[in-house]
Order: structure tokens, then C-alpha cells, then sequence
């Protein structure tokens, strides 16, 4: 039997896909997966403003609302122990892989699309230098188009270029101090330029974390000690709040692939999308959003085709093009922010925070957090009538950006 469209990989980006597919009535539809559903993920499970969009436009919206945790604020630290304080009218939320995922997938069965789990893949089918299907789960499966989402590590992706990564590590805690609704976000200078967090799962359990850069400055493996590094960012931050505080389970730790510019995303017969396109925000870490978005991209091109509104290298090409406009500019933000947290600019904007450039400051934190350029959603000024805090303690504002992590 030959299918229209094959997906590998069943997380955010490859459910999302199927999720689209099934919104634009493409029938004979198979997603897979080599884990049986629901199925727990390492992740630091946050789904910022951006995701919920996404989210409310493939239809589960509501049910990720009532199952997570809202968050309504954002502490930042800076490298120099400075703290800013946004607070967002449009709460991010936080929602456990296992929950979120099987969410999705369910979503796509509901709308017509075959799920088979337990399905380890193994290959891409080719003939003549054309996708045809996929080897998994020991059966040889075909299709007339492939959506490759088969993450960090994929076995599928052409794209040439060295691997630039994040290695992200974590663990989680009960009877935890913690203020309810907000997030901690952590610049720590034995992180820079990325760094630690704090994300409360419920009301009761933390989820705390830190990421840095898997290569050095010349793309080599890093020879730094991701535990030793994480030990000490506890030791920093959080030893006065871990004394009464009870580990849950083991640290757990995973890889993040980013780029740039996207490229090498498509070949004859397929796609390759979400983290297997190295569609991830460097900074960040962010990728649940990019992989849905991404994820919604491939759909579209894929029905396309099979609706004969566009050939597969028209429609391939106007899926890289989605990507990239939508993408590069917040990547390139991106490293900006890379750059000025290796200075003391952050300590600086901290410091200014107050000032009358209080909004503007306010705009390009969360925008480069965020991965976008805020043109749908604009910080909201502070009432001037209100007295200014001292600028040398944590401060509040009102934005409709809070940024969380993968």
C-alpha cells in the first residue's frame, strides 16, 4: 500500500504536520514514531506566547490552557546579579512532553490521520535520487512524499554544514520556594552566553535547568563538564531554596541543533523539518514553537502538491522561504543577544531600566528572547504617573512577551 504523505517522528513539529494535513482533508496519512503514545520527553516543557498561537490555530488550545501551568512573569538575572521583572497580560504556559505531545498526536487521529507507534526508523526508500518511502519498524513503507521530523539527532537530514548545538541539562524538585506564575531566567557568566532556569510545573514542583554551548569558538566538541557546570549553578542560585527541597528522579539532559540560515531542507520527495532542519532558536533553546510553525509549513506544501495547487519543487522551494522569512531575523537577533552578553551591556540595560528608555529597553529584551521583531504584539508602556522602583532591585513592567525555553 502506498500512503500520500509518511511522517517520521511524532513530536511537536511531525504532529503538527499531521495535524495540518488533517485540517486540509489530505487523506491516507501515516505518522510515526518508535514510542508508543503518551511517552515522556526530556524538555524543559514551555510553550511561550508564539506556541500558543500556533497551538489555538491547530485546534488544542483550550485543553493545553486547562492541563498546564500558567505563567503571567519573567525574572531575568543578569551576568552581574542585576534583576529586571517582566509580567505579560498573554500567559506562556508550562506542559509536561508526555501531556503536550500525546495532545497533538491525538488531535491528528481525531482528524483523520494513522498513528503507528513503536515504529523505529531506519532509512529513507530512495529510487532514482527520489524519496519513496521509509524503512522503520522492520517494514519497508511507502509514500509519495516524506515529512522528516525526526529531531536533534536525525538519521535523515542532508544539510553538509558541522553541527553547532546547545547541551541542555535538568532536573526537577518538590517543596520548592518558588514565586507562583513566573519564570527564572538566569544569564550566568559560567554559562555565557546562554544560561539557567527555574520553571514551576505546578504548584508544588520546579523544573530548574541550564544550557550552554555543546562546541568551542572553533566548532570543536566543548571539554567543559555539563554536571560540574550545572552543580555549580545550583550552588549560585539556589542553595538556600534546595535545603527543605526534594529531588525527583534523575538530572536529564539533551542536545539542541541550531543554525542561522536554513538550508538543505528539502530533497526530491521530501522534508525535513522542526530540529532536524536545525529550526531551533540559538539562544533560547526555544524549538517547540519553530517546530510547530515549521511543522504547520511542511503541511501546507505537502498538500499543495497533492492537491495540484503547486508542483513539489515550487511548493519545496515556498516551505524553505516560509521558514526562513519567519526565522532568520530572530535567529540573527539571536546572536546579537550572544554578543551582548559577553559585555556588560545586559548589566547596563538593567541598570538604565527606569529611564525613559524604559519601553524601548523593554521591546528589544523580549524580542531577542523571543526570536521575533514583536510587530504583532508591542510592549505595553508604563503608567509615567507611578513612582520609579530603585534601579538596583527587580522591576516590573507590562509586556505581552514572556520567553521560555524548550
Amino acid at each position: 500500500m502506498e500512503h500520500s504523505i509518511i511522517i517520521v517522528g511524532a513530536g511537536p513539529g511531525g504532529a503538527a504536520a499531521a495535524v495540518r494535513l488533517g485540517q486540509r482533508g489530505i487523506k491516507n496519512v501515516l505518522l510515526l514514531d518508535r514510542d508508543d503514545f503518551p511517552r515522556a520527553k526530556t524538555c524543559g516543557s514551555g510553550l511561550s506566547p508564539n506556541a500558543l498561537k500556533v497551538i489555538d490555530e491547530l485546534g488544542i488550545g483550550a485543553e493545553v490552557r486547562q492541563q498546564g501551568y500558567p505563567i503571567h512573569s519573567l525574572i531575568l538575572t543578569t551576568p552581574g546579579r542585576r534583576q529586571i521583572q517582566l509580567r505579560t497580560e498573554q500567559a506562556a504556559t508550562i506542559l509536561l512532553r508526555e501531556q503536550f505531545d500525546n495532545l497533538l498526536v491525538e488531535r491528528a487521529k481525531h482528524l483523520g490521520i494513522e498513528f503507528r507507534g513503536g515504529m523505529k526508523a531506519q532509512a529513507l526508500v530512495r529510487e532514482g535520487g527520489r524519496v519513496v518511502g521509509v524503512r522503520a519498524g522492520g517494514e519497508e513503507l511507502r509514500s509519495k512524499h516524506v515529512l522528516c521530523a525526526d529531531g536533534a539527532h536525525s538519521i535523515f537530514s542532508w544539510d553538509p554544514r558541522p553541527k553547532r548545538t546547545i547541551s541542555a541539562l535538568m532536573g526537577w524538585w518538590e517543596n520548592f520556594a518558588f514565586e507562583p506564575g513566573t519564570l527564572e531566567m538566569i544569564f550566568d557568566k559560567n554559562l555565557s552566553p546562554l544560561y539557567g532556569w527555574l520553571f514551576p510545573e505546578t504548584a508544588d514542583r520546579v523544573n530548574i535547568g541550564i544550557c550552554m554551548d555543546g562546541e568551542d569558538a572553533s566548532g570543536n566538541k566543548t571539554t567543559r563538564n555539563v554536571r560540574q557546570v550545572f552543580d555549580r549553578f545550583l550552588d549560585d542560585h539556589f542553595a538556600d531554596r534546595l535545603i527543605k527541597a526534594r529531588q525527583i528522579g534523575k538530572l536529564k539532559g539533551h542536545p539542541i541543533s541550531y543554525c542561522t540560515w536554513i538550508k538543505d531542507a528539502t530533497t526530491p520527495g521530501a522534508i525535513y523539518l522542526g530540529e532536524g532542519a536545525r529550526i531551533t532558536h540559538n539562544t533560547t533553546g526555544e524549538g517547540i514553537f519553530q517546530a510547530m510553525l515549521s511543522g504547520t509549513y511542511a503541511g501546507d506544501a505537502a498538500a499543495d502538491v497533492v492537491d495540484g495547487k503547486l508542483t513539489e519543487r515550487a511548493a519545496w522551494q515556498g516551505f524553505e522561504w516560509r521558514c526562513r522569512k519567519r526565522f532568520t531575523l530572530g535567529f540573527i537577533g539571536g546572536h546579537a543577544l550572544r554578543w551582548a552578553l559577553k559585555t556588560p551591556l545586559l548589566d547596563g540595560i538593567a541598570t538604565a531600566y527606569n529611564s525613559p528608555l524604559k519601553q524601548a529597553i523593554t521591546w528589544a529584551i523580549a524580542s531577542s528572547l523571543a526570536g521575533s521583531t514583536m510587530t504583532e504584539q508591542k510592549a505595553r508602556p508604563r503608567n509615567r504617573s507611578s513612582p520609579s522602583p530603585s534601579p538596583t532591585r527587580s522591576t516590573t513592567t507590562q509586556i505581552d512577551h514572556v520567553i521560555t525555553s524548550t
